[in-house]
């Protein structure tokens, strides 16, 4: 072992640190070495390693020693004059030790302190042996480059195999004599603390799944051992750090405080069971004592179609089926077989993920103890850990992470110290879709991303419900899932054959079956398709179910808003004389509150009337659903009180986030496949449920679940397929396609026989209409914009893995996008607006009664907003879809300017009501005339844009 001298000036830490004082650079390289060892070990899962150590021809414990290695050289950038010119008073001492002085040109030519890692790494690598030559994608030296300069969360275009191997000569900047020597004695020294094999050139492509998750993990290596506190704790040894013995010392003392810090973040990886439990010891707690057919079905076969890899689970049943619990189950199942320990359950709203939120938990409760992540737009808001009072929450600062140009980096810090406990990084989390797919477009940090989704089984709910450009983005993301090698789940009530077959192709795509398979999805049923061999594998007994029935559907064509509502209130009238509980589903805000207030109107208190749309203040939201849930929730559930008498009118967004139970279901004609899950509210549980609770449904509502649906028409009757109020909230042939297909069908609509072929028929390219002019040319309308959405994905997200080579890594992350303001669905961004009500002193205050004051400047230090008071004000805010209006705004209608710098104040538009004599009144918001009505939520008096 060469015995090297190591120069304690050379510094890789200053800022946050007392004054004067800096950490060395040596001892910040072996810290983040040690720590990525430490990951591999307790973070990663055996199927990342297994992944990693293939793509790099090494066997596991190889690939371990060589991924630490490369994590101590991230920094070795910073062994250069311009990085350590940052401090005069060091870069003077260095001067004096004989360390060339560089000219000021050349020191500007380097760029960033990673760019620099990135010229040096390859010839570093070559002077410990490592073949510089071949093909690029092929080097490892060459690729150890890159990672390391992208360890900052954007990849930089390659370098030029000359420059690699000489970089020196190209950018002399680098600084030769000392400077050389001390970046050799630094790579010599990690190579053998980390005792790296020597490798040369791979034999097939190094793939790109594998290079972003071995990034993300030296981001997350550097960035634990990069937190003030840790550098502040062992600032003291630092200085005996001066030869190769006391390198290895030091790499042995840091291996204590790794694991420490990883302990303190929350990210050790959660002991899974040593066996599969069966489902009922799983699901004890719930209590399910028998597994239903669906779920008895793959807790009997999915075993057996383990081949000890990952796959991918597709299941498709009805509303109410207990698709959640299989899936957890199934994923539990991959997991152990194939080696992943985490969860994603990706959903499609806020509202459904924060329904899962509280499922998730308690199913890890009791079977894979580790905490839960909540990962959305809102996700902030809610306290998920219970392991920091909230107050302490609310008022402490949190640990700050060193890092970037000798600062402090904030995206740093909000991946390690969000509210929501290290978010995506966490083993499991419940989360938007849109959370997921940011992973396949092309955003800085992106590999982080890519490692914390790589060791998760990823479930994805209510697969049906995405338009075609989230559609697009998702089976990218299959396909990266199928190159991660990870199982998935993917779960539908109603899913046609050809979007089954797309999700089902993507990922064997991904696995590197480029030929697509037939997929025909049974109803209700499931099919497994191994991730090695690309074949489907479907139970060798058709799945029944144990809650089958007709679902009886009547059709009415109204003609105007009085009819419509004359025939909401006749349908209604059993109830409102026998009793019952009914829901009236609205495809409009406006729509709901006119129809809630000609209910309120006509039944005043002799009815529990509930109303539930997007418009409503989030404090207001909340509470409405959580009556919603009391009156109309499983009637056996502690804590339902069913009213006698029950209505709830809402929008789509009683369609997947609450479990509700109705004896009739009236909804405005919707695509026929949101029309069944909403009529999978009806007669959602079943009788044990309701003798268990020693209720009874009311005579009138029968043995089968009703539903009417109503389709706007004119005067004459004749449907109207895009009535102007609806806008653009559904495609008008969908609508056309879905009425006519309900005329011509006789009888009750089985549930499930009937559901597959009636959700393939609405897409049936030969469907034959009885007005084909009209439908044709919806058809192509429709058609039209899918394409124009598939191809804006085309363009938005990042290539397939196998596509993706040295050549073009950087594309991976080339966005400056900020990615809480992105949006994965196209048309859905939208802005929080806040109503604020004015005194006639012009005091300002959150609500009407004038008791709570708005929050105009910060409890906190430096007058920055604490938590609570982002809270307060967030609990008042309402969501509302962005437009032309914004640029219309007035002073007082602009964020308040003492919130420009709060993240997610700065974007808060305010709706003033200024008092008047009896009430208050609200100016123009732009063109539009919006109020906040107590009840209703924010109304319109002329609807000039729609809010689902």
């Amino acid at each position: 072992m060469i015995d090297d001298a190591f120069e304690c000036l050379l510094w890789g830490k200053s800022k946050g640190l007392p004054a004067g004082r800096h950490y060395p650079l040596i001892c910040h390289l072996v810290d983040t070495s040690v720590m990525a060892d430490v990951l591999w070990d307790a973070y990663l899962t055996r199927s990342q390693r297994r992944m990693i150590a293939r793509a790099l021809d090494l066997t596991c414990d190889e690939a371990r020693r060589l991924v630490a290695f490369w994590a101590g050289l991230h920094d070795i950038g910073k062994a250069v004059p311009s990085w350590q010119a940052m401090r005069p008073d060091l870069a003077e001492a260095l001067v004096s030790a004989g360390y060339p002085v560089v000219s000021e040109a050349d020191a500007a030519a380097l760029g960033r302190h990673e760019s620099s890692s990135q010229l040096l790494v390859p010839s570093l690598l070559g002077g410990l042996g490592w073949n510089l030559s071949g093909r690029r994608d092929r080097v490892a030296a060459v690729v150890a480059g890159q990672v390391l300069g992208g360890h900052h969360g954007r990849y930089a275009e390659p370098t030029r195999p000359d420059i690699a191997a000489a970089p020196l000569r190209f950018f002399p900047g680098l600084g030769a004599g000392a400077w050389s020597g001390q970046r050799e004695a630094m790579a010599r020294v990690l190579a053998a603390v980390t005792d790296a094999p020597t490798v040369t050139v791979a034999k097939d492509r190094i793939p790109a799944a594998a290079i972003t998750v071995v990034t993300g993990l030296i981001v997350l290596a550097d960035w634990l051992v990069s937190q003030e506190d840790h550098l502040i704790r062992r600032l003291e040894e630092t200085g005996a750090v001066v030869d190769t013995a006391a390198v290895h010392a030091w790499a042995a003392a840091s291996r204590t405080h790794a694991t420490a810090l990883l302990a303190e973040a929350g990210l050790q990886a959660p002991a899974a069971p040593a066996a599969a439990t069966s489902f009922v010891d799983m699901f004890g707690y719930v209590p399910i004592t028998k597994p239903n057919p669906l779920q008895a079905s793959i807790s009997r076969y999915l075993p057996g179609m383990l081949s000890g890899g990952p796959g991918l689970l597709l299941v498709t049943a009805p509303t109410g089926d207990g698709k959640t619990e299989a899936a957890l189950y199934g994923a539990a199942l991959m997991g152990q077989a194939c080696g992943t320990h985490g969860v994603y359950v990706a959903l499609p709203t806020m509202a459904t993920t924060d329904q899962m939120h509280g499922r998730l938990a308690t199913w890890a409760e009791h079977n894979l103890p580790t905490a839960v992540t909540r990962l959305h737009g809102s996700a902030w808001m809610h306290h998920d850990d219970n392991s920091t009072p909230q107050s302490k929450e609310d008022a402490e600062a949190e640990t700050r992470v060193v890092h970037g140009d000798d600062g402090v980096s904030t995206e740093a810090t909000r991946w390690l110290h969000q509210s929501n406990r290290h978010g995506l990084l966490a083993h499991l989390n419940t989360g938007t879709i849109d959370q997921a797919l940011l992973s396949v477009l092309p955003l800085k940090y992106g590999p982080l991303r890519h490692l914390a989704l790589s060791g998760k089984t990823l479930i994805v709910d209510e697969a049906h419900s995405y338009d075609a450009f989230t559609h697009a983005l998702l089976l990218r993301l299959l396909q990266w899932c199928g190159a991660w090698q990870v199982p998935v789940v993917v779960l539908s009530a109603t899913l046609t054959g050809d979007t089954a077959a797309a999700l089902v192709n993507a990922y064997r795509h991904g696995a590197g079956h480029t030929q697509p398979a037939a997929i025909e999805p049974a109803y209700p049923g499931w099919s497994f398709t191994d991730h090695a061999t690309g074949t489907t594998s479907v139970p060798p007994e058709a799945v029944g179910t144990g809650r089958g029935r007709d679902l009886n559907v009547t059709k009415v064509t109204t003609r105007g808003t009085g009819h419509r509502h004359q025939t909401i209130l006749a349908q209604l009238d059993e109830l409102a004389h026998h009793g019952g509980c009914a829901a009236v589903i609205c495809t409009t805000v406006p729509q709901a509150q006119a129809t809630y207030q000609a209910l309120a109107d006509h039944f005043g208190d002799g009815v529990d009337l509930h109303l539930l749309h997007a418009r409503l203040p989030a404090h207001q939201r909340a509470d409405y659903t959580r009556r919603a849930e009391t009156a109309f929730g499983r009637v056996d559930k502690p804590g339902t009180t069913r009213p006698h008498r029950g209505i709830i009118v809402a929008t789509q967004v009683i369609e997947q986030s609450l479990d509700l139970d109705f004896d009739l279901i009236i909804s405005d004609l919707a695509p026929l496949a949101l029309l069944l899950q909403r009529a999978g509210r009806a007669f959602r549980h079943g009788p044990d449920a309701w003798e268990r609770a020693g209720l009874k449904r009311p005579t009138w509502a029968g043995t089968d679940p009703h539903m009417l649906v109503l389709t706007p028409g004119d005067t004459t009757g004749r449907p109207n397929f895009a009535p102007p109020a609806w806008g653009d909230v559904y495609p008008p042939s969908l609508l056309q396609r879905t009425w006519e297909l309900l005329d011509r069908h006789t009888g009750p609509i089985n549930i499930p026989s009937d559901v597959q072929r009636l959700v393939n028929a609405v897409y049936d390219p030969a469907f034959a209409s009885t007005d084909p002019d009209t439908l044709f040319a919806a058809d192509r309308d429709r058609i039209a914009d899918d394409t124009a959405r598939r191809a804006l994905a085309d363009l938005a997200m990042i290539k397939p893995p196998a596509k993706v080579t040295t050549a073009n890594l950087h594309r991976l992350t080339e966005s400056d996008a900020d990615p809480e303001l992105i949006t994965t669905r196209l048309g859905a961004n939208s802005i929080s607006l806040i109503p604020t009500f004015h005194d006639t002193e012009n005091n300002i205050w959150l609500d009407p009664d004038h008791t709570i004051a708005l929050p105009t400047h910060g409890a906190g230090e430096r007058e920055r907003f604490t938590r609570q008071q982002v809270r307060t004000l967030m609990h008042y805010a309402v969501p509302m879809r962005a437009g032309a209006w914004l640029n219309q705004l007035t002073p007082d209608q602009r964020p308040h300017p003492t919130w420009s710098k709060e993240p997610r104040l700065s974007n808060l538009i305010r709706l003033p009501h200024h008092q008047a004599p009896t009430s208050h009144h609200s100016p123009p918001l732009g063109d539009r005339h919006l109020r906040l009505d107590p009840v209703l939520g924010i109304v319109e008096r002329k609807h000039t844009t729609l809010d689902k």
